[in-house]
């Protein structure tokens, strides 16, 4: 089969017959695309679908009734191959309210067998398959019909190959004796969809919030959850409504009226009259919390105690991802070392939860014991 030999399904009765075709396959391979450009929820454009059979190539614009494709993908027993699928699940939350299980991303399981963290699906179908695709219509607009035949090419390539990738992986998965490793991931992966983050616990992905004092963190949680709200309620980037900048200078200086905003030099006229009652409203709100509900302190990653454990830590993760022959990455990056180093309960965090945990507690254990000491005497 080649990428021209395609079937374009453009009705409900042509994908109840696409999932009836699919739903016999132990596996199939699936990609979107869509488009994310100046909205808070990605637009679905096209799902491509790959049975070993044919490949299908779906447009949710003309489709009306999407149970059936729900059916497929809660089908427990046909596998949905995927590379690199984390911002394919929020086109599939928004259009299905589901997402596919059991699923397998061929770009985890490539880390796990030890190849390079976070490899491009050009980049493994290369190395692998020896195939090389073209990704000159990666960033075109998907939401324009008709496609032009260049597009439609470039979105059956995404799943022509990903079936004969996934069987090379499975393979060596089963030769080093990593399934569960793979099994553990792809349900990570799912289950992070399905639980997002809540509103009120935003302000932690602000990188400079750590610098923060309590009460400015608290205004700074305050204010993140109220941009959340608005960005999704008006469908615009976060960035639209209000920069991350703009948020950590209204924390520090906490302005109680519109003249102690406006004078903020950060901000813009226009975002002071479209959202100034309501950056206000925020922060009156988080003025009338008392102290001991702030939200704790961020990670203390700058004393000398913490920066210690945590090279002591890496160099650990280091020196057993060499052994392993896996990249460092997969197994811990720096934001995991922080949360397991300052957790309360680290058997709650990734590094210890898992095959992680089989490998890394022993080493990390005694370091974090030896962090902690001081505040246990």
């Amino acid at each position: 089969m080649n990428n021209t030999d395609f079937v374009f399904i453009d009705s409900d009765s042509a994908l109840v017959e696409m999932v009836t075709a699919c739903l016999e396959q132990p596996a199939i391979a699936l990609d979107t695309e869509f488009i994310r450009t100046d909205t808070f929820y990605p637009k679905p454009a096209l799902l491509q679908i790959y049975d070993r059979q044919k490949i299908y190539l779906i447009d949710p614009l003309k489709i009306n009734d999407f149970e059936p494709l729900k059916t497929l993908f809660n089908s427990p027993t046909t596998v949905k191959v995927m590379h690199s699928c984390s911002e394919d699940m929020d086109v599939f939350a928004r259009m299905l309210g589901c997402y596919p299980k059991p699923l397998m991303d061929t770009q985890v399981a490539a880390s796990i067998i030890g190849m390079d963290f976070s490899m491009s699906y050009q980049r493994l179908v290369e190395s692998i398959l020896d195939k090389k695709l073209d990704k000159a219509e990666t960033r075109s607009d998907w939401l324009q019909r008709p496609l032009s035949d260049k597009q439609l090419a470039y979105a059956a390539d995404d799943v022509l190959w990903l079936l004969d990738v996934h069987d090379h992986l499975v393979e060596q998965l089963n030769v080093l004796g990593r399934e569960p490793w793979m099994a553990e991931e792809c349900e990570g992966l799912i289950a992070r969809a399905e639980q997002p983050i809540p509103f009120d616990q935003y302000y932690l992905k602000i990188k400079a919030a750590w610098r923060l004092d309590a009460q400015s963190l608290n205004s700074l949680r305050s204010l993140c959850a109220w941009r959340e709200e608005v960005a999704r309620a008006e469908d615009v980037p976060r960035s639209r409504v209000v920069t991350d900048a703009i948020l950590l200078e209204l924390s520090r200086q906490r302005p109680d009226n519109a003249a102690a905003l406006s004078d903020i030099s950060e901000i813009r006229y226009g975002t002071v009259r479209a959202h100034g009652d309501a950056m206000l409203a925020a922060i009156a709100a988080a003025e009338a919390v008392e102290s001991d509900n702030y939200p704790p302190a961020m990670l203390p990653t700058g004393n000398l105690e913490a920066r210690t454990a945590l090279k002591s830590m890496k160099q650990a993760v280091d020196h057993a991802a060499k052994n392993l022959k896996i990249p460092e990455a997969l197994l811990g990056r720096r934001r995991d070392l922080e949360a397991y180093l300052f957790a309360s309960d680290p058997a709650s965090q990734l590094l210890g939860q898992g095959w992680r945990a089989r490998i890394l507690t022993p080493v990390l254990d005694p370091i974090v014991s030896i962090y902690q000491a001081p505040s246990k005497s």
